[in-house]
């Protein structure tokens, strides 16, 4: 027996069961050999002749607990009832720590039988016997995590597995998968990072973290894991290429993924396997194959009798079959592949949507017809009902198209696209403060939108608000933008520019727009026009100079150039100026702007009869051009014809009532000897614009010649507020003030008005008359000789 037991020990099993096999035929009573024998046989997996002695040593020792111990270990698989009652009998028997695994393999067969509550009474009796056994926490922890929802105190059990052994990386996955069910995701990751420390090349755990960093919103950090999946080598990894294909695919491996697919599917021909094939291939950008792919996968799914079933996995073909010919542009084939796949499967919101694209771009009515089938379909469609509002958008029923916007709005409430949709269509509807606030929620969810940025520029404009439609273009140059956006930015605020009166912004806006555009007539006219505003008239010449050699028939530029020259104040360049106005009259003969200005110069050059014509022939081509009314009432008016400038001037009043017109009425009125008409004329002048300094100078003088001093200087002094400049109204206030005994002040005027005109001989007269009336003769005399 001895020696049996000895080759038992050093598992030299076949002597072991000889020298029992002697014992039993010396003695058949004896269950200590039975029970050796039994053990040996089940080692060899003879487990018809372990039962066997095993039976025979309970029948012939009944306190034998060891051989109902190993009897049911053989039976648990077979026979689970039969195992738990000798598990029980085993127990019964031996219940101290000795007989420990019997309570583990009873808790075992409870478990594989869901007898969840039994389990955990068993696994606890293992702990109480012996507390260092980390299988038993793990299965108590299992079973509340997956079968009776105590998370909580399943995160206790694998704790206190893991404070037994801390390199346990079962336990950490599975406290992991507790935490995950308590929402608890930072100390999920923090778990799978350890079982990672501690096995780094499983591919499991990598996907695992993966899956907890995407739920946590971390996407890069998720994205590193796939990353590092695609380089991992394991060979359950590397087993499964539909897998492996899409991790390749994530990682922009196109290429790989493709490979990989391609050897599956030579091995495993599969519908489902040619479909994701050609999902890789056109993340790929080849449509092509990916078409060949689809209809690989087609052709596996037809039935018999060569036709396919109507479910969706044939749907689908179809419907991608759509979408690679929509990226080659074959829209009528893309139309018939989503009309196949709306056959076969009624309800594909999708595949209405795409097919009323199609219809879209190929201009066919029907298309509002399929997105609203889609929106029919899937009342949270947000493609459709934004399709939809550009379809309406296009019709302009810009109300309607509003409400789609709305719509989609409220399935996306922070979509940009939406809100910045809606803003332009109420730009479109003239709404501009609606739009304006779409725009700026469109801005305040992405604030680098280019567009949304200038459209809210282009509103503020519209609606006035000149000062933000400004910042909002400001704000653009500081962004990164295409030549072209650039360029309408710049020529939108340098028209902005000259709206507020700012020419020289504007000027520096439209150089910087020439450089985008060299060749574009246009800027150099506004260049121009801008030079000529700031007094620069030599650098308008040459603007208007390079205007003429891009476009050589710009009536306009002729006219400007014109204006240009004429203000240099020569003869030289009054002549230059008659010979542009006369080519713009060449090119155009019914240009009544370049008339005008040649009347004007000839009126200069002192040519009344001719300039008299020039204004008569702008009448006749538009008899309601009040400028040209109001420039031959000049001419007569210096031709002496008093009374044809008064019945000129008051036909240009009868088209338009200005405050330049109503005073050279007045100056009429009063060359005419009508005061009370004059002064009624300038007083109309200045209720229609209370900033026009030239009525405000001519009411004081009439208040002056009329003795009405006090008020004389009152309108000197506005006049002087509105135009400080004015030299004559300078003189005037003087003269008044030594009238009205203001001496001081009198004075102050006097040498104003020298600063502005040195070269006057009134001003020294006038003055000299101050300082005789004052008794000052050294300087009376002093001013009557200069």
């Amino acid at each position: 027996m001895k020696h049996g037991i000895h080759f038992f020990d050093c598992s030299v099993l076949t002597t072991a069961i000889q020298d029992f096999t002697a014992v039993i035929k010396e003695d058949p009573s004896n269950a200590q050999a039975r029970l050796y024998r039994g053990r040996a046989y089940a080692k060899q997996q003879q487990y018809r002749n372990a039962i066997q002695d095993l039976a025979a040593a309970v029948h012939l020792d009944p306190s034998c607990w060891l051989a109902f111990y190993y009897r049911g270990c053989i039976l648990r698989q077979i026979d689970p009832k039969r195992a738990v009652q000798d598990f029980s009998v085993s127990v019964l028997i031996n219940d101290t720590q000795e007989n420990v695994c019997s309570f583990l393999h009873r808790g075992i067969v409870y478990s594989e039988q869901c007898q969840w509550s039994l389990a955990i009474c068993d696994f606890e009796s293992v702990l109480a016997l012996d507390s260092s056994i980390i299988f038993a926490y793990l299965n108590i922890g299992l079973i509340l995590l997956l079968h009776l929802e105590g998370y909580y105190e399943a995160i206790q059990q694998f704790t206190n597995a893991i404070e037994i052994d801390p390199l346990n990386v079962r336990a950490y996955v599975c406290r992991a998968q507790a935490y995950r069910k308590i929402h608890n995701l930072p100390n999920a990751v923090k778990d799978i990072n350890r079982a990672i420390h501690l096995y780094p090349n499983k591919s499991q755990l990598c996907m695992l973290r993966g899956q907890y960093l995407m739920e946590l919103k971390k996407y890069e950090l998720a994205s590193l894991c796939i990353y590092q999946l695609a380089e991992m080598d394991e060979e359950s990894f590397t087993s499964q290429p539909v897998q492996q294909a899409l991790i390749q695919s994530f990682c922009q491996n196109h290429n790989k993924a493709i490979e990989c697919l391609h050897e599956a599917t030579a091995t495993q021909p599969e519908p489902s396997m040619f479909v994701i094939l050609g999902k890789i291939q056109m993340k790929a950008k080849k449509t092509k194959d990916a078409v060949r792919s689809f209809k690989k996968a087609m052709k596996l799914l037809m039935t018999s009798a060569k036709i396919l079933p109507n479910t969706f996995e044939a749907a689908e073909m179809y419907y991608l079959t759509g979408l690679c010919y929509m990226e080659q542009k074959s829209l009528l084939r893309a139309r018939d592949a989503f009309s196949m796949a709306i056959r076969l499967h009624s309800s594909y919101p999708d595949a209405f949507y795409q097919r009323g694209l199609c219809r879209m771009q190929l201009r066919q009515a029907k298309c509002i017809r399929d997105f609203n089938r889609a929106v029919a379909l899937c009342p949270s469609h947000f493609q459709a009902y934004m399709s939809r509002a550009a379809y309406y958008g296009s019709k302009g029923r810009y109300s309607k198209a509003i409400l789609n916007c709305n719509e989609a709005i409220k399935i996306l409430p922070n979509s940009v696209r939406a809100y910045f949709y809606r803003g332009t269509l109420k730009y479109q509807n003239k709404t501009f403060q609606a739009a304006i606030e779409d725009l700026s929620k469109t801005i305040d969810l992405n604030k680098t939108c280019i567009v949304a940025h200038y459209n809210r520029a282009v509103c503020y404009h519209e609606i006035k608000e000149l000062k933000k439609a400004l910042k909002d273009y400001g704000i653009l140059l500081l962004l990164e933008l295409s030549k072209e956006i650039a360029f309408k930015v710049l020529i939108n605020r340098g028209l902005l520019y000259m709206e507020l009166g700012d020419y020289a912004n504007a000027c520096e806006d439209f150089k910087e727009a020439t450089l985008l555009s060299p060749d574009d007539s246009h800027i150099f006219q506004a260049i121009g026009i801008c030079y000529h505003r700031l007094n620069e008239f030599e650098e308008a010449v040459r603007s208007f100079d390079q205007v003429l050699k891009l476009d050589p028939v710009s009536v306009d530029t002729y006219v400007g150039r014109g204006n240009s020259y004429m203000e240099n104040g020569h003869e030289a360049g009054c002549k230059q100026a008659q010979k542009d106005f006369l080519r713009a009259i060449h090119l155009n003969p019914k240009c009544i702007k370049a008339r005008i200005c040649l009347g004007y110069n000839l009126q200069a050059l002192g040519k009344l009869q001719r300039a008299w014509s020039q204004f008569t022939v702008a009448i006749c081509i538009d008899p309601k051009c009040h400028a040209a009314y109001d420039g031959r009432a000049s001419v007569c008016l210096q031709m002496g014809e008093t009374f044809s400038a008064f019945q000129d001037t008051n036909a240009a009043l009868k088209l338009t009532t200005t405050a330049p017109l109503l005073t050279n009425r007045g100056v009429i009125n009063q060359l005419m000897g009508y005061l009370p008409c004059a002064m009624k004329d300038y007083q109309q002048a200045i209720s229609v614009d209370p900033n026009y300094a030239l009525a405000y100078f001519n009411a004081a003088n009439i208040y002056f010649h009329n003795r009405q001093f006090s008020q004389a200087y009152c309108y000197y002094s506005k006049a002087l507020q509105l135009d400080p400049r004015n030299e004559s109204a300078v003189m005037n206030r003087a003269i008044t003030n030594t009238l009205l005994n203001n001496i001081e002040e009198a004075k102050e005027d006097f040498e104003k008005a020298i600063c502005l005109c040195p070269f006057s001989a009134a001003v020294y007269f006038n003055r000299a008359n101050f300082y005789n009336g004052l008794k000052q003769y050294d300087l009376a005399e002093k001013d009557i000789s200069t």
